[in-house]
């Protein structure tokens, strides 16, 4: 197997992500390990909220931090992020935001996770159509996607990364452009790639992701990018103190202002608990830097590929490094035994859904890997 340079990964592991210690953690894409500094945000957060409202100031600090934090890894600025309560309300968000008309179109693949598929589904009562790119071994290909546009699409929505079989999509500018082209707003899920795989904004006009997995954060929050194109002509389907500008105007039973960009999304207090601890998690990334993250790990995603190909499992994740992410699946008749097997060794990943699913961080080294691969040797 090809090496990796493992001297930040392993000192991250050791002093940072103690669970590592004690197994081969391969499940990113269903939890992150938070680092142990995370623990201590919280406490803080605690100890500032236990002054009453004299905690505030330091706290709503602590809140422009972590959207600079987010903004810095998303390569824009703090004013077109906001922190939400999970990748889900965001798209929900943007579906309540849009005057849908009748006959109105809206274009996914079928390697999209429920919740990017669900916030759209629900729209048939207004008349809105879901039109369906199909794939093939996990391949996404930007003709197939046009071939489903035409004048009444009104929305593309993509996830950067799919859930289900790692594959990343290399070509969002230029699908953005194409999505553009037929009027339509672009949205991406990065759910499954902010963090760990670099996520441009070029041409993406909205995008969310959660903040429990890559980033390392906990559950209760996700991040929002709004971009300011669609904020000038976009008013968001929800509103409350925290989104407005003025709070006790005199005018205020009749008329009110949204705070500018994308502040104005969130209607009430944050979660400032997942702020603190996600604030810790983002230091950590920008710290190694998401694109070291996805070169250095390259090799051993290849190489866990590569080994899972040589014990015949049936791959769901397709070759190629433009379309590798951090995440490598296969396809078994009884994933949930074979997962609890790999936890009985030590091995943890997420199995279910006809599929094993295996997934490397920061905190991931070559010995995971062959520990993975022997386990499997003897399991299957």
């Amino acid at each position: 197997m090809v090496r990796v340079n493992e001297s930040t990964l392993v000192a991250n592991a050791k002093s940072r992500f103690l669970e590592t210690a004690k197994v081969a953690y391969m499940d990113t894409a269903a939890e992150g390990l938070p680092p142990v500094e995370a623990a201590q945000a919280i406490e803080e957060y605690l100890r500032l909220k236990a002054t009453g409202s004299a905690g505030r100031p330091a706290i709503y600090e602590r809140q422009r931090q972590t959207e600079r934090a987010a903004a810095e890894l998303l390569g824009t600025v703090p004013e077109h992020v906001a922190l939400l309560g999970s990748a889900s309300e965001g798209l929900n968000l943007l579906a309540n935001s849009l005057d849908w008309r009748e006959g109105d179109e809206v274009v996914l693949n079928d390697l999209e996770f429920p919740s990017n598929v669900v916030a759209w589904l629900r729209l048939r009562r207004y008349g809105v159509k879901v039109r369906l790119v199909s794939t093939a071994d996990g391949e996404v290909r930007l003709k197939d996607f046009g071939s489903q546009m035409g004048p009444r699409t009104r929305l593309v929505s993509v996830s950067a990364v799919s859930y289900k079989t790692g594959t990343r999509i290399p070509f969002l500018a230029e699908l953005a452009e194409v999505s553009h082209r037929h009027g339509a707003i672009f949205c991406v899920d990065a759910t499954q790639a902010l963090g760990r795989v670099p996520v441009p904004l070029d041409g993406v006009d909205f995008l969310v992701s959660s903040s429990y997995k890559w980033l390392l954060g906990t559950h209760g929050l996700g991040i929002t990018y709004f971009a300011p194109a669609l904020r000038e002509h976009l008013e968001p389907g929800a509103a409350g103190w925290f989104s407005l500008d003025s709070i006790f105007h005199e005018d205020r039973f009749e008329t009110f202002g949204w705070k500018p960009g994308a502040a104005g999304l969130q209607s009430g207090m944050p979660n400032f608990p997942a702020i603190f601890a996600l604030k810790s998690g983002l230091d950590c990334l920008l710290e190694t830097g998401v694109e070291r993250i996805h070169s250095e790990l390259a090799p051993l995603v290849a190489g866990l590929r590569s080994g899972l190909d040589g014990l015949g499992l049936p791959l769901l994740t397709p070759a190629g490094a433009e379309v590798a992410s951090g995440i490598v699946s296969f396809a078994h008749d009884r994933p949930e035994a074979l997962g609890e097997a790999l936890r009985e060794k030590s091995v943890v990943v997420w199995a279910g859904d006809g599929r094993v699913r295996t997934a490397l961080h920061l905190y991931n080294v070559e010995r995971d890997v062959a520990r993975i691969l022997d386990s499997l040797r003897s399991l299957v």
